[in-house]
């Protein structure tokens, strides 16, 4: 190690210690948002239908890439013998299985990057509180604890936003994917609707003392 590297090391040191017993806290939090945040992160831009672009496909180009480099997605596709309820139904339950979790965790990683800040507020709040105590102290200690105090304030304060503004913009590229995949899954089921209503347009219907005959729509 450098001395440069050394004398960074000594002062980041430093400053961890002047943020006083909160920086275990706001440390421990800082761990879990990050790793939290970049796995979703990564999971969702491995996602399949992420990665195949199916929400930038027409019915024609999915309906060409189904039988070839899509062929997978195949059993995400509705019963092509379901009618719109049935389709409809069928979605929601891969809402449930690929969007709900995902929503769940985001919710969850709102809350905890929220979290940051006040942390850090709560360490302002007892920095000042320290700076008070320090104005009743003998003048020997007097100045240290005021300086003390309002060195724990700002540098909480300080560390509370910046782990919460990095965190904030990951969560805002993590919502970004999940409204790809939305779009996707939504791609998918306006295709099974329409290759539904297709086929029940020209379902055969059986007529009293006829053959059975399609039905025509004009």
């Amino acid at each position: 190690m450098t001395g440069g590297e050394s004398a960074w090391w000594g002062r980041a040191l430093e400053t961890w210690t002047a943020g006083g017993w909160l920086m275990v806290p706001l440390f421990a939090l800082t761990v879990f948002i990050y790793y939290t945040a970049w796995e979703l992160l990564i999971r969702l831009n491995r996602h399949r239908l992420i990665r195949a672009g199916v929400d930038r496909l027409d019915d024609r180009g999915l309906a060409r890439r189904l039988k070839h480099e899509l062929a997978w997605l195949r059993p995400l596709l509705a019963d092509p013998a379901a009618d719109a309820t049935e389709v409809r139904r069928h979605f929601d339950a891969l809402r449930l299985d690929h969007i709900a979790v995902v929503n769940r965790r985001i919710r969850f990683l709102a809350i905890t990057a929220t979290a940051g800040p006040l942390v850090g507020l709560l360490g302002t709040v007892t920095g000042m509180l320290a700076t008070f105590s320090g104005l009743g102290a003998t003048m020997g200690v007097k100045f240290t604890r005021i300086t003390d105090g309002i060195s724990e304030a700002l540098i909480t304060t300080q560390a509370g936003l910046i782990v919460a503004i990095p965190a904030l913009v990951l969560l805002s590229l993590i919502v970004q994917r999940r409204r790809a995949l939305e779009r996707g899954l939504l791609r998918l089921e306006s295709y099974s609707l329409r290759r539904s209503l297709r086929r029940a347009a020209v379902r055969p219907v059986r007529v009293p003392g006829s053959k059975p005959q399609g039905v025509q729509v004009g």
